[in-house]
């Protein structure tokens, strides 16, 4: 019951959490040992801008980032946003994807 309790409580925390204050809390800061191309942009914006390692260099990173067209201000925006929020938005994308569809 304890056991049950406590990882709600835990799953509760992190997801009123934004991307950097659970990198505050030393998770999610391995490294990313990927081509850029295999990277997600969260992973590329965490190499290129806040220090995350990678056996990738700057410019590989920096050029997937380009081709991608990101920028750091999107970067700032996406890292700052809650994980409740995104887990939202990643549940609710297809299914506004598939009412665009149906009303185009």
């Amino acid at each position: 019951m304890i056991k049950k309790f406590l990882v709600v409580l835990s799953i509760s925390l992190l997801a009123g959490c934004t991307h950097n204050q659970v990198k505050a809390l030393s998770l999610n800061t391995s490294s990313v040992n990927t081509y850029p191309q295999n990277m997600t942009d969260l992973q590329l914006c965490d190499t290129l801008y806040f220090g995350r390692p990678s056996n990738q260099t700057l410019a590989a990173i920096g050029s997937e980032f380009n081709r991608r067209k990101l920028s750091k201000s999107w970067c700032l925006h996406v890292t700052n946003r809650w994980y409740l929020t995104r887990t939202y938005d990643w549940l609710v994308q297809p299914y506004h994807e598939h009412e665009k569809e149906h009303h185009s």
